[in-house]
């Protein structure tokens, strides 16, 4: 039996495997040594990259954004900040579904699950309140 054909806008793990073994995903390079990032056009979703002294033909090219390639290098500070707030938001995310019981639902249909997520989250919001006021009439 035949495995099933992907989606063409599917990600295939194993060939995202084997662009990594390959080296595909690094920056382009030359003689003169790794290209340096110039930026990103996020309406042509490429990067540039150039490089290092100028000295080559074409001295910059566009690489095609994809998930080895994304439009914000990872080794960047802006990516580190990214990653650092997203790791706050889905920490924020597991406490509202364990500690907030958000997780185990006892209501069915769109608009009450919205109410119980709202209701959630103004209690939320009310604790958090109350803890600020009274750490502020305390100082």
């Amino acid at each position: 039996m035949l495995p099933a054909a992907l989606p063409e806008d599917a990600i295939d793990p194993t060939d995202l495997q084997r662009r990594v073994k390959r080296g595909e995903h690094r920056p382009p390079t030359c003689d003169h040594g790794d290209w340096t990032f110039a930026g990103a056009d996020f309406k042509r979703k490429a990067t540039k990259w150039r490089c290092p002294t100028g000295e080559c033909a074409p001295a910059s090219t566009w690489v095609k954004a994809d998930r080895l390639h994304p439009l914000i290098p990872r080794e960047s500070e802006r990516s580190r900040k990214l990653y650092r707030s997203r790791g706050a938001v889905e920490r924020e995310f597991g406490r509202l579904k364990n500690e907030w019981a958000l997780l185990p639902l006892r209501v069915r249909g769109l608009a009450r699950v919205q109410l119980h997520a709202d209701l959630t989250i103004l209690a939320k919001l009310a604790c958090a309140l109350a803890k600020a006021r009274a750490a502020s009439l305390a100082a």
